[in-house]
């Protein structure tokens, strides 16, 4: 990996033309180490938060700050009695650390270059995934990103995953459906196993999965119309992503655009977010909300 922050992320024409060609592309290398590590400090406090919560409520007798990253929630978790926890975080992430990440030069090159725009924002919609082992609760089904902020389907909103380790079947790496339901955005249905929403299954019955194994520093990027999943993490660690979004400014829909913000104006850099107005939109969103 680089911890080069100039350099300029943009996409090679073979690249743009595999993610137009396919709905998704998988960049090597693209995430600078100080991104990665900018995330792990994020995750760190939402884990902090989280264990002394399950301490607090008499769970736990120790917070086991001296287990590595990789398996301390697992560690803490298993000892707590497997309560429940927020799946999907991302009002609790809301910091000025994440507001950096999500306005990193290397995430916002590679965002424009597939949007093919310098007037970038962020879409409000985030998450980050602590996969916990081998259960089925944090197992995302089949589904179209659109599914979840339908004033998407005529637009064009990138995905961008990133992990913070090796992902491989083993561990739940993502798979995708090339060329399935590009131009078909599905009805919503419930999945009874996680609760999550996603595609009926007989549409899920239709698709062909490809597993996109990866390594810390790759990203995967697809639009949103692409369907995918990620199924159990069998490993002993936890399975850390984070999955972001980014669309055109002049563009935004009104769900992007409810908690998003301009991250990058080429044309008039006075019309970019700060901090401050960004935190102010999440006046009133409870903590643990998702």
């Amino acid at each position: 990996m680089t911890n080069d922050t100039t350099k300029s992320l943009r996409l090679t024409a073979e690249q743009l033309r595999f993610y137009k060609d396919n709905d998704y592309v998988l960049i090597k290398n693209a995430v600078p180490t100080e991104v990665i590590q900018l995330a792990r400090k994020i995750l760190e406090r939402w884990v902090d938060d989280t264990i002394s919560e399950w301490v607090a409520k008499g769970l736990l007798q120790s917070s086991h700050y001296k287990t590595p990253f990789e398996k301390r929630l697992n560690v803490a978790w298993q000892e707590a009695g497997k309560p429940s926890y927020r799946r999907s975080p991302r009002r609790d992430l809301v910091s000025p650390y994440m507001y950096e990440f999500l306005k990193h030069p290397s995430l916002l090159n590679t965002a424009g270059s597939l949007l093919e725009s310098d007037e970038v924002s962020v879409h409000g919609i985030f998450n980050a995934r602590p996969k916990l082992p081998d259960q089925n609760w944090t197992n995302t089904p089949w589904h179209q990103d659109a599914q979840y902020y339908k004033d998407a389907e005529k637009k064009h909103v990138v995905s961008m995953w990133m992990p913070l380790q090796r992902v491989t079947e083993y561990n739940s790496c993502l798979q995708v459906a090339p060329g399935f339901y590009r131009n078909s955005l599905r009805e919503n249905h419930l999945d009874e196993d996680s609760g999550f929403i996603g595609l009926s299954k007989e549409d899920a019955a239709t698709l062909t999965p490809l597993s996109i194994e990866m390594d810390e520093g790759d990203v995967l990027c697809f639009n949103h119309m692409l369907p995918h999943r990620a199924a159990s993490n069998q490993s002993d660690t936890v399975r850390w992503s984070m999955d972001i979004r980014y669309e055109k400014t002049a563009d935004a829909t009104e769900s992007g655009k409810a908690q998003g913000f301009v991250a990058r104006s080429v044309t008039d850099p006075a019309l970019e977010t700060s901090y401050p107005e960004w935190l102010e939109k999440w006046a009133g969103i409870d903590k643990g909300s998702y």
